[in-house]
């Protein structure tokens, strides 16, 4: 028979609370999931409220479960404050740790590491700089030591006996000046030789000292001018004196083996303006003149036939439309060789030394020499003139009209 509802008091409320989380204990799967066999544990709360003397319908039983399930999983936000702080900071520690602290600590690191780095970096090139300082005063040293064993050397060399008395003069000044500079720039280069040899040089040391020696290398310049002067005093004398000597061969050598006067005619030429260079101490001149002296030479020993090779043409320079034949020629040894020879250009007026040049023919000439070469690709009759030896005028078969040594 069935028994009339009633409300439950509190306590049994309460009780039937009590007894679901008994149960709910007791189920493993509540705590992954929500799935619940209902009528089972409703089942199983009546039991025990018959064994504790009371009944319950299932209704009721039912309606407490449910509110007991509905208030288990509800969820009251905690007030804020330091403690909800520190506990959602250990709760999401991992992806603090990942999204925050990590990088935080990776930024700091490359901070810390950039300073170190930047740390390191001037200091390497401040004992870079402090290298550099150190090798230049070693440069400075070893170019005022070169410069004293120069001094001596040109002292020990002697002033020559025929050195005239203005250069001999010039000698003993330009010596005594680069000493006397030499002498200041040592004492000037200790101090800063011994101050660049410390460790531990800053910037400011560096850069002082930097100056310093820039004010050394330009008195060391002034000094090796001086030295360099008396140098050159000494050298030119022994050159210039070299070269007469060479001249007096030269010339001598030329007036033996000539036979033509026109040789003797331009080594008289030559010997007058060796003795201007001489006197006035004109190297450079005198250097031109000893070259233009050994090709005479070698003109005047010379002997070879004279060969045409070919042909060209050119407008006259002057003369609009008029044009200038020529047979391009060589000098040809009796051994097959190509000798150089002195040519003066009509075109330009320069003379060179060449082993082709151009004869300039007339019209006539020209073309009988094409139309040998026409036939068989050979000129056979090549002959243009012949050199003797003693002469300077070569044998011709044309008449000299001029020559060319470019086209």
């Amino acid at each position: 028979m069935n028994m009339p509802e009633r409300m439950l008091n509190p306590k049994e409320v309460l009780r039937v609370m009590d007894a679901a989380q008994v149960i709910h204990e007791r189920q493993a799967a509540l705590e992954e999931h929500e799935a619940l066999d209902r009528e089972a544990t409703i089942r199983e709360i009546q039991i025990m409220y018959e064994e504790l003397g009371d009944l319950v319908d299932a209704r009721t039983i039912e309606q407490a479960l449910d509110e007991h399930l509905a208030q288990r999983y509800a969820f009251t936000p905690p007030r804020p404050g330091f403690r909800r702080g520190l506990a959602l900071l250990y709760i999401r520690r991992g992806r603090v740790t990942k999204r925050v602290l990590l990088p935080a600590a990776g930024v700091a690191a490359l901070v810390w590491g950039g300073f170190a780095l930047t740390d390191a970096m001037r200091t390497s090139a401040l004992e870079r700089d402090a290298g550099r300082l150190r090798a230049e005063v070693a440069r400075l040293e070893a170019v005022h030591d070169a410069g004293i064993d120069e001094i001596q050397a040109l002292r020990a060399r002697g002033i020559p006996v025929d050195l005239p008395s203005g250069e001999a003069d010039a000698f003993v000044s330009g010596l005594a000046s680069a000493e006397s500079q030499l002498a200041d720039i040592a004492a000037t280069l200790a101090p800063i030789a011994d101050e660049a040899g410390r460790e531990g040089l800053d910037r400011t040391a560096i850069s002082g000292l930097n100056q310093r020696t820039e004010s050394v290398e330009n008195s060391l310049a002034f000094a090796r001018s001086d030295i360099m002067g008396a140098d050159f005093v000494v050298e030119r004398h022994a050159r210039l004196r070299t070269l007469q000597a060479e001249i007096v061969g030269l010339h001598s050598a030329v007036l033996t083996e000539a036979v033509e006067e026109l040789a003797g005619e331009r080594a008289a030429e030559l010997r007058r303006s060796a003795d201007a260079q001489l006197t006035a101490r004109d190297l450079d001149g005198l250097e031109a003149t000893a070259e233009s002296y050994r090709q005479l030479q070698a003109q005047v020993g010379a002997e070879y036939r004279i060969v045409i090779v070919g042909g060209v043409w050119r407008y006259h320079t002057e003369l609009e439309g008029v044009r200038n034949y020529y047979l391009r020629v060589q000098a040809i040894a009796a051994d097959g060789q190509r000798l150089p020879v002195t040519i003066r250009n009509e075109e330009d007026g320069t003379t060179s030394r060449v082993t082709e040049w151009a004869e300039r023919v007339p019209q006539e000439v020209y073309d009988r020499v094409a139309a040998d070469r026409q036939d068989n690709g050979l000129i056979d009759d090549d002959d243009f003139g012949f050199k003797r030896r003693g002469f300077l005028t070569a044998e011709r078969n044309y008449e000299n009209l001029g020559q060319i040594t470019e086209w």
